[in-house]
Order: structure tokens, then sequence, then C-alpha cells
């Protein structure tokens, strides 16, 4: 029985068109170089996920879409890993040396066959509607080792297309090589000065992580995997006391008896140093335990904190429920992303920006 299949990636959730049915029929391909290809024997009986990519060699949309084909196999080892990709004509004018030709021609590194290859005979459960509705070209099949098939991801663009493959992928159990991606960029504060001793680390896998030097750079590789959203997160949690001043304990105050209020959304977070999502006296209490040397931190802050220079507050004058408890002080991003990367430090308890941005 056909079932739609929903499948998530990271924060992500799509619909896709895939189907799973019953067990993928076994062929055997001799491809455009002359190399012989079982389906069952080669792959899936050694424990490799294969997904087959229909196409022939004068369709616009496959010339569209070819130019991302050999990225997306590399992201998945090149066929050395858990994954083959196999293209395969379903039109009898393609033979192997149209196909040879086509591949030549869009760099592409898996293997392909024509009508005299096999492909036609290969193709036809999956055109004949065994697993689904064939649409036309370009389409996909994913082939799990246990020969459950996903037919058909699809996403409203090329490359969304290619992110629902992706997640297909994933379901039957393959794991992606992870690559070397390095990280870089700086952590400074309200004033555009570096900020030195700031870990910087990527988000559960924090065995990659970077200290800035005196000029609030960082630099490190880590290996991960192409197309998963990553965040990357800094902390500096030590000398509390440091730019912390009877004068920033007197404009909390001011702001809290309504004298003077504070708009700028940097020192808001700067004079809640209890996390309380608000400024209060409690929050002159806890300063001055650290200027009186009662304590030497705080109870629900750390020294510094930091966000996304990127990030535009929606409410400046009341930033809290944004940035606390979301995503949004974190920088996301993918191995397709492009440093360098920008944090804004705020020192807490120091609202008239006197903190030694060293110390």
């Amino acid at each position: 029985m056909k079932r739609q299949l929903h499948l998530a990636i990271g924060l992500l959730l799509f619909a896709s068109t895939a189907l799973k049915s019953q067990s993928a029929p076994n062929f055997t391909i001799t491809d455009s170089d002359g190399q012989s290809h079982n389906l069952y024997t080669d792959y899936l009986d050694q424990g490799k996920t294969v997904v087959i990519k229909f196409f022939f060699t004068t369709c616009p949309p496959c010339n569209a879409i070819a130019p991302l084909m050999e990225p997306f196999y590399q992201e998945w080892g090149g066929g050395a890993h858990d994954v083959e990709f196999i293209s395969l004509s379903i039109m009898n004018f393609d033979d192997n040396n149209d196909v040879a030709l086509y591949k030549a021609a869009k760099g592409h590194t898996f293997p392909g066959a024509g009508i005299n290859g096999g492909s036609i005979t290969a193709s036809q459960p999956y055109i004949n509607g065994m697993f689904g509705n064939f649409t036309g070209t370009p389409t996909f099949a994913v082939i799990a080792p246990d020969r459950s098939v996903i037919f058909d991801p699809r996403g409203i663009s090329f490359v969304a297309t290619l992110d629902s493959v992706d997640v297909a992928i994933r379901s039957t159990g393959a794991e992606k090589p992870p690559i070397p991606y390095t990280i870089s960029g700086t952590v400074k504060n309200t004033l555009n000065v570096g900020v030195a001793g700031v870990s910087v680390s990527v988000s559960g896998l924090e065995q990659y992580v970077d200290t800035t030097d005196s000029a609030g750079q960082f630099e490190f590789t880590a290996m991960l995997e192409p197309r998963l959203d990553y965040y990357l997160s800094a902390s500096k949690n030590y000398n509390f006391v440091n730019g912390v001043t009877t004068s920033d304990m007197i404009d909390i105050r001011k702001h809290v008896l309504a004298l003077q209020i504070i708009t700028q959304p940097t020192r808001l977070l700067a004079a809640d140093a209890n996390k309380s999502g608000g400024i209060s006296t409690q929050d002159i209490v806890e300063l001055r335990k650290l200027v009186l040397s009662v304590q030497d931190s705080l109870s629900q802050q750390e020294s510094w904190f930091f966000y996304n220079a990127a990030y535009t507050f929606i409410n400046p004058e009341h930033p809290f429920p944004e940035i606390y408890n979301t995503l949004n002080a974190a920088i996301k991003f993918r191995t397709s992303s492009l440093p360098p990367f920008h944090f804004r430090a705020i020192k807490i308890g120091d609202i008239n920006e006197s903190a030694d941005p060293g110390q």
C-alpha cells in the first residue's frame, strides 16, 4: 500500500510527494564506461543506498538541474561511502555513447546508462507507475538497502528537490561523510572593539572551538556535514565585576524610576543582571553583590552575553523575548555559507560600556 512520506531536515518541515511501496526489482545495467552494475549484488546487499535519476540527454529540466548533481553526489561521498547514484535515460534515442558525452559535458562522475546499457528495462517499473505517478524527467528514486523505495522526492525548485532527495537518503540510514570547513570571524563589543578570551564553538560539537585573540578574532576548522544547519555560539564566563560600577547601578535605578529610560537594546540586555526579561531593583541587588565582593558571579547570567551581529531587533525597547531562549543569538550556517561570522558582545552589568574587552 502506498503512503505519503513526511520528512524533516533540521528545523525545516516539509511535505514530500515521495512514496514508499513494494521492493525495488533487481536490474543489471552496463554503464557508459562499460562497467556492469547489479542493483542487489553490487549495492543493496552491501548496505548501500542507491539514488536513481531518470532523465534523457535533451531534457531541458534535466539540463537545468545537471550543474547541481555532481556537487550533491560528492556531498554523499562520490560513490565511495554509503550511497551510489545511477542515471538512467528513459528514451530509446539515448545510447551509452550519448550518455557518455552528456556526462563529460556536465562533469558528472556517477554511473549512467542508455538504451544499449539496459536503461529502458531498468526504468520500466518506475515509469509504469509501480511506485507512484511518473510525472516526467528528472525524477528520482531512492532505494534503501532493505529494497524499499522512496519515489519522486520533489520540491518547488531544483535546490528544494535535492533537499528532498537528501532527506530521503538520510531516512534510509545512510550517513553523509563530513568535510573540513573553516570557520572564522570576530567578536566585538558595542564600541566595535575586539573582545579577547571568548570561546567560539559549534553548538552540539563543542570539540570544535577557538578562543578569540586580543583583536577579537577567531578561526578554526570543523568536520561538518553538507546541507545540515549548524549554529555558532560564543561564551566568556569569568571576571564578572569587569566594568560593573556604582554608576551602572545608578543608570538602572533611573530607568526603574522612569527618570531616564534606557532605550538601546544592548544596554537593556546589559542591565538585566538576573536574566528576568526585564529591568527591576533586583538587578541592582545582583550587581551590588558583585561590587561589594559578596559574590563573584551572577546567579542567572554569564559574565558576557553574545548575539549575532547581523541580527536586527524587532522591538529594540524590549529585546529580551526575541533573544532569550531562541536561536537569534546564535549564528546559523551551513558548509555552503561564506565566513566571516561576527558576534556582538555585551558585558552584563556594564551599562556605560566601561568594561575592559581584554579582561
